[in-house]
C-alpha cells in the first residue's frame, strides 16, 4: 500500500486534513491492487481508453437513439423504448426533451454525424418552443400529449434547468439566435419569479402563473413543496454555466457563483463529506429520517459539475480541491462496490451503502467524475476508478441491443424491471459521460 499511504499522506497534508486508518484502508483496498504497481497511464494508455469511450458513445447511444428515437410525425423525441422500438407514450415530458436536445447537441458540436444531429437538435428545439413553452406566463410546461396539448402546465426549477441547458448548448451547435434569446429569457424568468434573495438559491415548485405551491399534498417531481433540494440547484448550476459560455452577462455570473456555494456548502452535512437532498427554504436541515442519506451519484456528479461550473466563470479550480477530493473519497468509501466495480445508489449518512442497485446515471457521473479528478489531481488512482467505471458500465450497462439498461443488480445483472429508455432516460447521462471523458483523456494525452 505504499502508493496509497504515500498519496493520501501528501494530500491530506497538503488541505490539513487527517485520514484516519480505516479509510485509508478502504481506499487502498478498492483499487484492486497495490497501486505501486500501476504506474501513471501512459499516452497510449489514455489514448486506448478515450478510443474505447468513442467507440461505446457511437454504438450505445449515438446508433441507439439515432433516428429511432426521433419522431416524424409530432416532432421532438419518443421517450419509451419497448419491445426493440421507440414508441409513442401518449405523453411528453419536458425533462426528457430538454435533455434530448441538449445531447444532440452536443453531438453535433462533437461531429458525431454533424448534420444528422443539428437536423434531430433542431427537430427538439422546434418541439419545444411550439408546445412546451408558455408563451402567456414565461417557461415551459412539464408535460404535454404528443401532439402538444398541455397535460401539466406546473412548473419545477429542476426542469426549467435543463431547458436552459439544452437551449444554449443548442445555440452553441447552431448558432440560432432564437435559441440564445429563449435561454436568457427564461432564466430571466427564473430571476424574477423562483430566486429567493433573502435566503439564497431558488424556490422550486410553482402553477403555470407561477404562485408558488404549498400544498404539501400537491404531487411532485422533486422536493416536496415549499423545499429546497440539492437535485434541483446542482443542474441550476449546470445550466447556468452552459448559458454563460454563450452569455457572459454580469448577474448570471454572480448567480453561478452563489449555486456553487449551495452545492459546496449549503447541502452538505456538516459532520460527514456527504450531501443532503432536502433542506427548508433557509437551508436548514429537515430532520426527518429519511433524508439522513445520501445520494453517491449525485455526490460524484456535483464533483465535475461544480468544477466544470468554476471553470466557465474563470474561478481557479485549485481553491476546490481540498472539498473536491473529500467529497469523492467519501464516495468510493462508502459508496463503492469494492467486488464488482460500479457505485451503488444510496446509504445512510457516514455509513457503508444499504440501497446495492446500480443506475444507470449514477454510473455515467462516476464515470466523468472520476475522469476530471484525474485531469484535475494527476493522481493514477482516480484513472483507475475511472477504467474500472468504464469495465463496469462495458460489462454489464450496455444491453445487446444497444443503449443502456436503467438498472442492476450489483453483480451486474440487469434488474427485473430494467428499461432502455424512459421518459427519465435519454442520450444525456451516459452520452455526456462518454464524450466528456473522451475529450479530458485526448487532451491529456496530447
Amino acid at each position: 500500500m505504499k502508493f496509497c499511504s504515500e498519496f493520501l499522506h501528501r494530500r491530506f497534508h497538503h488541505h490539513r486534513r487527517i485520514v484516519g486508518a480505516a479509510v485509508l484502508a478502504t481506499l487502498c483496498i478498492a483499487c484492486g491492487r497495490q497501486a505501486e504497481d500501476r504506474p501513471p497511464p501512459t499516452q497510449s494508455d489514455l489514448t486506448e481508453a478515450a478510443e474505447r469511450c468513442r467507440t461505446m458513445l457511437q454504438t450505445s447511444i449515438v446508433d441507439f437513439y439515432y433516428p429511432h428515437a426521433l419522431d416524424t410525425e409530432y416532432g421532438g423525441f419518443k421517450e419509451l423504448h419497448h419491445d426493440g422500438a421507440f414508441v409513442h407514450r401518449g405523453e411528453r415530458f419536458v425533462l426528457m426533451q430538454a435533455r434530448q436536445l441538449w445531447s444532440f447537441s452536443h453531438f453535433a458540436l462533437a461531429g458525431l454525424q454533424k448534420e444528422e444531429s443539428l437536423a434531430a437538435a433542431k427537430s427538439g428545439f422546434d418541439y419545444l418552443q411550439r408546445h412546451l413553452l408558455d408563451r402567456a406566463h414565461g417557461g415551459y410546461y412539464a408535460k404535454v400529449t404528443d401532439a402538444g396539448e398541455p397535460i401539466d402546465k406546473r412548473k419545477h426549477v429542476y426542469q426549467q434547468s435543463f431547458v436552459v441547458y439544452a437551449l444554449a448548448a443548442y445555440h452553441r451547435a447552431s448558432q440560432d439566435p432564437a435559441a440564445l434569446e429563449a435561454a436568457r429569457e427564461l432564466f430571466l424568468i427564473l430571476e424574477e419569479k423562483a430566486y429567493d434573495p433573502r435566503h439564497g438559491g431558488y424556490n422550486e415548485f410553482f402553477y403555470d402563473d407561477w404562485t408558488p405551491i404549498t400544498d404539501p399534498e400537491e404531487p411532485t417531481y422533486i422536493a416536496p413543496p415549499g423545499q429546497k433540494s440539492f437535485n434541483a440547484h446542482l443542474h441550476l448550476m449546470e445550466g447556468f454555466a452552459e448559458l454563460y459560455r454563450v452569455w457572459p452577462d454580469d448577474l448570471l455570473r454572480q448567480r453561478i457563483a452563489e449555486l456553487i456555494a449551495v452545492n459546496t456548502h449549503a447541502v452538505q452535512y456538516p459532520r460527514v463529506n456527504q450531501n443532503i437532498d432536502f433542506w427548508y427554504d433557509d437551508w436548514t436541515l429537515i430532520p426527518d429520517p429519511a433524508n439522513q442519506r445520501t445520494s453517491y451519484g449525485h455526490d460524484i456528479e456535483g464533483v465535475w459539475l461544480t468544477l466544470d461550473a468554476a471553470d466557465a466563470i474563470a474561478l481557479p479550480r485549485s481553491v476546490l480541491r481540498g472539498w473536491a477530493e473529500s467529497l469523492t473519497d467519501s464516495v468510493l468509501a462508502k459508496g463503492w462496490d469494492r467486488r464488482h466495480g460500479g457505485i451503488f445508489a444510496t446509504g445512510p449518512l457516514g455509513q457503508p451503502a444499504d440501497e446495492l442497485r446500480k443506475t444507470w446515471w449514477a454510473q455515467a457521473e462516476a464515470l466523468l467524475g472520476f475522469a476530471y479528478l484525474f485531469e484535475f489531481t494527476e493522481n493514477a488512482i482516480y484513472f483507475d476508478y475511472f477504467l474500472r467505471t468504464l469495465d463496469f458500465i462495458e460489462d454489464h450497462l450496455i444491453a445487446p441491443q444497444g443503449g443502456w439498461w436503467s438498472e442492476v443488480d450489483p453483480d451486474g445483472t440487469p434488474a427485473h424491471d430494467a428499461i432502455l429508455s424512459s421518459e427519465w432516460q435519454g442520450a444525456y447521462h451516459s452520452g455526456r459521460a462518454l464524450l466528456f471523458s473522451a475529450e479530458i483523456l485526448e487532451r491529456m494525452a496530447r
